[in-house]
């Protein structure tokens, strides 16, 4: 009995020690590292979550705020100290927390793949919440990453295998996957998972996110009601008064946009009055501003918009700026019908650099801009030259009043200019005088008068003259009359060969001006007259043009249009506008307009491109007359687009080559040449099994772009592990192994899906394009298809590959390694301005006017001694694309080198910078 009771104490005993031994574990793991992981993770998180960006609500906003950058030093410690628990306490209680805080603090450093191992490494370890907690933060790296369809495939099968779910993660569950929805554009589901997840939130912040959401997603499912109940739900919640604010606006703005503007005006100024929302205030002005121009009231709308602009206390944003001068164009456009006001005013608006981020969709400020700038420069000059044509045909009583009218007002105009230099010249001269006779003679450094002083004599004796004149003195010197000319009565002016002529005061009555008007622009012979109404002619056809094809305003075009059938000088215009004129009768669904400009069009050239196109629309037989003129290029280019059905891709690729050939203009044979090599890719893809290995081949891409990044987090992670210094040896050389090891690409060449004739001969064309065409808008898309139709070259890094150069003499200059820059050699470039001066000279293609690159071209010279240039090659490796042809015409057309001393040539870099 005594030896039983002995055994039960030995075990008591054994399992109380290992219960204060994993005890004794668990603390020292919290102590020595959570607890300092903890705090690092805490104080990286409180700065993160400090610089709250502001809200854009163009844009679907997020409930769930994305890692701004800030507090990354504190998340690596917090990721080394976690990553300490996992290798030297793998058997407390901490480890599941560590990997969670480990997952939560790369992605709040951006590193969302490694982010992502861990919280799926945490969902296979961890049940209950802590796994619930996983799978919710999967779904915000999901979302940051935007990778859109995988969170959302991920998160909707995990939310029906987890049978029992905490209401508050899945509710964030639910938002996140709203949020997904919402970044592919499907509104209705993500309204769906915000009406039903919105109450259960816990964190009011959140919330408030959630319902400003749910108004954006309503709005653009048109839904307004629904918009205004979820934008009105925030004034309940206290949040941030940034949403407070934009909550607000956006219900006012969709008031405004149902019709209710009394509401909208009244939300409008009652923030306005609010001290909370200050700094808004001259935002707030302009959202009255543009109530009123909604609501139909242009006089009071451009008032309140000029107090944004006027505004001294606080000065309107960019953004504000360019809205108000937006909505200041559209009222002279649409409301007073003043183009040129409204031509200035669009302009103002694309000359304000605004972020276009906060910029409403369809601000066309630039655009619009161009476009009635041109219909103001084309209206001047129609202006112009139909007041010339009147004047030419005035009677002779008539013209010579005129020329009288003129030449009093330019005479009025001359003696308002003449009045205008007296009185500056007076304020110059005569000096107010302060000082008296009496303190003059009290003066003692001068003398009495300053007689001592010849500056201030000859000063004092200029006033004298500018009053009284310069003549000797005699008696009745003060009266005026008797001292007028004096150089300083003497006004001069220029004629117009810019010859001085003085005047005397007496002369300046309007009546003694003899001004010349000049009547040399006037069209008084018959030829001259008849020539500028074809200019007019052509001036009316460009401004129908503007107005159809640039500004949306086809009925305008079309009184334009018929302004030049009426001329009717032009044949070729006025066939032109009957095409016009049928094309907008048509697209207002008048088809009798459209027969009765077909018609108009079938009795000037029966055989016309236009007509026929016409008489297809409309499904008309008409009766055309053979002709013996070899068709045009465009006639031949409709033909072959018109029956595409009848040709193959190969036929039609040939026709356009024949036509690239016969082109009018390099543009156009670009173009011809691109869509010739598009058809023989339709060909080449069409082959039999050829669509399959397309496919396959770019999977085979996406798998390696996706396997090299999963080995760039890998190196990412080894990086991390380096920098513990308490990893073992062995530990040590395997992380330093991966951190030194290179991505082996693939070698799937084999597979390559671009062969054959027909890609052969895409190849071909594109590089010719490339060669000739260079400057085309087009090269962007040629650069694209060439770098995917190039077969890959594959090196592995493991291989030693020994090349066998080439001769010496075959070497490109890029090999010669020893080759000095330009400057280094003392050359410089002949060019004024230096480089900055010959970059500004390039014309570069216009696909670069739309886009911001930055980098650089190197070149080598070979220059002679006399600063000539006998050779260059491009050694950098910026793409043929267009940017180094312009550089190089640039080259061969406008540089030259300063001439140094030497019998020699010599070879030397030099470096072009690219800004655009």
């Amino acid at each position: 009995m005594k030896r039983l009771f002995n055994i039960a104490l030995i075990l008591f005993l054994f399992a109380g020690c290992t219960t204060v031994k994993q005890g004794w574990k668990n603390f020292t793991a919290y102590y020595n590292t959570f607890y300092n992981a903890q705090q690092f993770y805490d104080a990286g998180l409180e700065r993160n979550l400090r610089q709250v960006p502001q809200i854009n609500a163009l844009q679907p906003i997020r409930v769930h705020l994305p890692p701004t950058g800030a507090g990354l030093d504190d998340f690596e410690q917090a990721i080394e100290r976690g990553s300490s628990i996992l290798r030297n306490h793998e058997d407390s209680k901490y480890v599941l927390p560590a990997i969670f805080l480990i997952g939560k603090s790369f992605y709040y450093r951006a590193e969302y793949f490694s982010a992502l191992e861990k919280f799926q490494e945490l969902e296979t370890l961890a049940d209950g919440i802590l796994m619930q907690e996983a799978v919710l933060w999967q779904g915000r790296t999901y979302l940051e990453m935007a990778n859109y369809s995988e969170g959302i495939r991920f998160l909707e099968i995990e939310g029906d295998l987890i049978e029992e779910w905490e209401p508050g993660i899945r509710s964030e569950v639910d938002i996140i996957l709203a949020q997904l929805y919402t970044g592919l554009r499907n509104w209705e589901e993500a309204a769906q998972y915000l009406n039903r997840s919105i109450v259960n939130l816990e964190d009011r912040n959140k919330k408030a996110r959630a319902y400003f959401l749910l108004g954006q997603v309503n709005e653009r499912l048109g839904d307004d009601s629904q918009a205004l109940y979820a934008y009105n739900q925030i004034a309940a919640i206290r949040t941030t008064y940034d949403i407070e604010f934009n909550a607000l606006r956006k219900e006012a703005e969709v008031s405004r946009r149902i019709g209710n503007y009394q509401r909208a005006d009244y939300l409008y100024r009652s923030m306005q009055r609010d001290d909370k929302f200050f700094e808004y205030r001259n935002e707030l002005q302009y959202e009255i501003a543009r109530t009123y121009q909604l609501r139909g009231m242009p006089e009071t709308a451009i008032e309140n918009y000029q107090l944004v602009l006027r505004d001294r206390r606080q000065s309107p944003s960019t953004v504000t700026q360019a809205r108000t001068f937006y909505g200041l164009a559209e009222i002279y456009r649409d409301d007073l019908d003043s183009f040129t006001l409204a031509a200035a005013y669009f302009d103002s608006a694309a000359s304000v650099r605004a972020d276009q981020a906060l910029l409403p969709s369809g601000f066309d400020a630039r655009e619009l801009a161009e476009s009635f700038g041109q219909y103001a420069d084309l209206k001047r000059q129609i202006t112009e030259k139909d007041s010339l044509l009147r004047v030419a045909n005035l009677p002779p009583d008539e013209l010579e009043a005129l020329i009288a009218e003129l030449q009093q007002i330019e005479a009025e105009k001359i003696e308002e200019e003449m009045s205008r230099m007296q009185s500056e010249r007076d304020r110059m001269i005569v000096a107010e005088q302060t000082d008296t006779i009496i303190e003059a003679a009290e003066a003692t450094t001068h003398g009495f008068l300053n007689i001592n002083n010849p500056a201030m004599l000859q000063d004092a004796s200029l006033q004298f003259q500018g009053i009284w004149g310069d003549r000797a003195l005699a008696d009745n010197w003060r009266r005026r009359a008797d001292v007028s000319g004096s150089r300083f009565d003497q006004i001069t002016i220029r004629d117009e060969s810019d010859e001085v002529i003085e005047l005397e005061p007496e002369s300046t009555e309007s009546s003694l001006f003899a001004t010349a008007v000049d009547l040399s622009d006037v069209p008084f012979e018959e030829e001259e007259q008849i020539a500028m109404q074809s200019d007019i002619e052509d001036l009316n056809y460009r401004l129908a043009n503007v107005f159809f094809l640039s500004l949306d305003m086809p009925d305008s075009a079309r009184t334009y249009y018929q302004k030049v059938t009426e001329s009717s000088i032009n044949e070729n215009l006025v066939t032109m506008a009957y095409y016009s004129i049928a094309e907008i009768e048509l697209l207002n669904n008048n088809e009798d307009g459209a027969k009765l400009a077909l018609d108009r069009l079938y009795a000037i050239d029966p055989n016309s491109l236009y007509t026929r196109r016409i008489a297809d629309r409309l499904n008309v037989e008409i009766n055309t007359f053979e002709t013996v003129d070899i068709p045009r290029i465009e006639q031949q280019y409709f033909e072959v687009r018109s029956k595409e059905s009848d040709f193959s891709p190969v036929e039609r690729a040939e026709t356009l080559l024949n036509l690239a050939e016969n082109g009018n203009s390099d543009s156009q044979r670009a173009r011809l040449l691109f869509e010739a090599a598009q058809e023989y890719m339709r060909a080449a893809r069409f082959e039999s099994d050829n669509q399959q290995v397309i496919r396959e081949w770019f999977d085979r891409q996406d798998e390696t772009r996706r396997m090299r990044t999963q080995f760039q987090t890998m190196q990412d992670s080894s990086r991390v592990m380096i920098a513990d210094t308490t990893l073992a040896e062995e530990e040590m050389q395997f992380w330093q192994t991966i951190a030194d090891s290179t991505f082996a690409e693939p070698d799937f060449s084999e597979y390559f899906p671009f062969e054959g004739a027909y890609w052969d001969t895409t190849r071909s064309i594109l590089n010719r394009i490339e060669q000739y065409f260079a400057s085309s808008n087009l090269m962007p898309s040629v650069s694209r298809l060439q770098q995917t139709l190039q077969k890959p070259e594959i090196q592995h890094p493991d291989e030693d590959v020994t090349e066998q150069p080439e001769p010496e003499e075959q070497l490109p200059d890029a090999f010669d390694g020893d080759i000095e820059t330009c400057e280094e050699l003392g050359i410089t470039m002949d060019f004024e301005g230096g480089m900055d001066g010959f970059m500004r000279s390039i014309t570069f293609p216009s696909w670069t006017e739309s886009i911001s690159m930055r980098g650089e071209v190197v070149y080598t010279f070979t220059i002679e001694p006399d600063g000539t240039i006998s050779n260059y090659e491009q050694i950098s490796q910026m793409d043929r694309s267009g940017i180094p042809q312009s550089i190089e015409n640039g080259i061969d057309q406008l540089l030259q080198f300063t001439p140094f001393d030497g019998e020699s040539s010599v070879r030397c870099n030099l470096t072009f910078p690219i800004d655009l």
